[in-house]
């Protein structure tokens, strides 16, 4: 059954798009955070740091901070929760994943297949963590060596440990594995997939705004905005400051995709197909 999630995943369109969409959001990303905003401030192309002034963003490659930022495989720069194009591609895809069987009616054969219906659930589970692996993978390689490049052409030496480099990619592999778990729960849980793809879009949307209002009402950002799925996300990979520690938020993600699956899974059980 795994294998046969596999193929299904390997072989459809909307795989290729996610994929596709993740790395070009990402390169974008970076080229505009570690290229383009550098070479801004230094008067390399543009108008001149004298004339863009208050307009142009702070972007001192230098720094370890900057550098953390560029190195999160999820393309947020800054790990302050703000939602990227990779995020938004994986989760969706992990929504349509989901869903898939029930558009086609192909959930029929599968629980046919496998009468414990949680195992349908952790076949697709599976099958998408180690895609998540592989392009998560892919991912890390980009931000890293996108990061580099820029170094090396601004004549700027690593300000961040090697160790944390990897320990920082690792984590954000594992957040892409989460995030595309998520996007699977959900999927699952609505069954429709224009129904998921609109929750999804809502809760992935509407998290930055309701923590911003949240935080202009109360003048500080509250505790919970950061267990909030994108900025609990960020805060596993982190690269940038959170009320979390990288090591508790990433448990914390796993912990929360796996009570998404598992609910998903007990839905699935008593649902009549």
């Amino acid at each position: 059954m795994i294998r046969a999630e596999l193929l299904a995943l390997t072989t459809t369109t909307a795989t290729r798009v996610a994929a596709a969409v993740s790395v070009v959001g990402l390169l974008l990303t970076q080229l505009a955070v570690v290229l383009l905003l550098p070479a801004l401030a230094r008067g390399d192309v543009g108008p001149g740091p004298e004339l863009l002034g208050d307009d142009l963003p702070a972007a001192d490659l230098a720094s370890a901070l900057v550098q953390r930022g560029a190195l999160d495989p999820l393309g947020a720069t800054t790990g302050s929760g703000s939602l990227g194009l990779p995020v938004l591609a994986l989760a969706l895809l992990g929504v349509l994943a989901g869903t898939g069987d029930h558009r086609h009616g192909g959930i029929v054969g599968a629980v046919l297949a496998a009468p414990r219906r949680w195992d349908v659930v952790g076949a697709k589970a599976v099958a998408l963590t180690v895609l998540g692996l592989a392009l998560g993978a892919v991912l890390a390689a980009l931000s890293a060596g996108t990061l580099l490049v820029a170094l090396a052409v601004a004549d700027v030496p690593l300000a961040v440990a090697p160790v944390e480099v990897a320990a920082l990619l690792t984590r954000g592999v594992l957040a892409v594995c989460c995030v595309l778990l998520l996007g699977l729960a959900v999927g699952t849980l609505v069954r429709g997939q224009l129904a998921g793809v609109l929750v999804m879009l809502a809760v992935l949307l509407g998290e930055p705004l309701v923590a911003g209002t949240a935080q202009l009402l109360t003048g500080s950002a509250p505790a919970w905005a950061q267990v909030m799925p994108v900025a609990l996300t960020h805060a596993a990979v982190g690269a940038g400051p959170s009320a979390w520690a990288p090591t508790t938020a990433a448990a914390a993600l796993v912990a929360l995709a796996a009570l998404a699956l598992a609910a998903a899974a007990g839905v699935l059980r008593r649902r009549d197909l």
